[in-house]
């Protein structure tokens, strides 16, 4: 799929197309909230970019249509931490790592964890799926570090700015 917003919209409407899924104004408004959302959102935050638009659609709609596109192999999901899922495109999958204390999620190449997926496929007859999963630690910031973070933007599932977080201790977390 490309990198551009329309073309990566068009590159799953496609690829929904392909496997046998329907097209509908509902469907184009979830993937649309997601390409939106910067592709890491709850599906209540995306049910709120879609009901803006599309008042008619319902939370049980996104829900519904996030489980179709996930069967569909157009979505997946990742449970950062003990917070609800959150969702993004297939075409650019990646780990996670999320700060316990700020919130703030780091993504991770897909090669990183290679050489620990063959090791236990290889040593253990175990194949792991990380992708549901993000690793829970403490960001650079947290750390007292000033670690880059790239270009990626620092945005909560809910699409929240990190860096508001940043500056908030995290519930239940010692400073």
């Amino acid at each position: 799929m490309t990198t551009d917003g329309d073309g990566r919209l068009e590159a799953a409407l496609d690829l929904l197309r392909a496997r046998g899924g329907r097209v509908t104004s509902a469907r184009r408004a979830v993937l649309s909230a997601l390409l939106e959302h910067q592709e890491h959102a709850s599906a209540e935050a995306l049910a709120e970019v879609v009901h803006a638009s599309h008042p008619d659609v319902h939370l049980s709609t996104v829900y519904r249509t996030l489980d179709a596109f996930e069967q569909l192999g157009v979505v997946t999901h990742v449970h950062l931490g003990h917070g609800r899922a959150i969702y993004h495109l297939t075409d650019e999958i990646h780990h996670h790592a999320v700060c316990e204390r700020c919130g703030a999620v780091v993504q991770l190449p897909l090669a990183l964890f290679a050489q620990l997926h063959h090791r236990l496929l290889d040593d253990f007859g175990f194949e792991v799926d990380a992708h549901h999963f993000a690793l829970v630690g403490r960001c650079a910031r947290c750390l007292g570090g000033t670690g880059a973070t790239g270009d990626r933007p620092l945005a909560t599932a809910d699409g929240e700015d990190r860096r508001s977080l940043a500056r908030r201790p995290a519930s239940g977390a010692s400073p």
